[in-house]
């Protein structure tokens, strides 16, 4: 949330086939606000987050299912994607400083 357009995130699995569970990250941005997700990865990398923990996908979302204390409902958003309610798109993290030799 240290992101300037970022007004609120979550984190939450996707299903996976091969692995399991993959990392999704959920954002509402400021109003007025744009982003793309390979910023926010890049963004991620700055403040120290390892390739190996970086999401492998993204939604931007309006709003998100709350509790009534205003945590949010992540297992619902587990539930939504399942559903086909929210479909979170595929990212990839490619860190700009390892250029690949061709």
């Amino acid at each position: 949330m240290r992101h300037k357009a970022i007004a609120r995130c979550a984190a939450f699995p996707i299903a996976d086939y091969r692995l399991g569970e993959k990392v999704c990250l959920a954002v509402i941005l400021h109003g007025g606000e744009a982003v793309e997700p390979g910023d926010l990865l890049v963004h991620l990398h700055g403040a120290g987050l390892s390739r190996y923990d970086m999401p492998e996908f993204f939604i931007e979302m309006t709003a998100f299912p709350l509790t009534a204390s205003g945590k949010i409902l992540k297992r619902e958003l587990v539930q939504w994607a399942k559903d086909g309610r929210i479909q979170p798109d595929p990212i990839r993290w490619r860190d700009p400083s390892q250029r690949q030799e061709s």
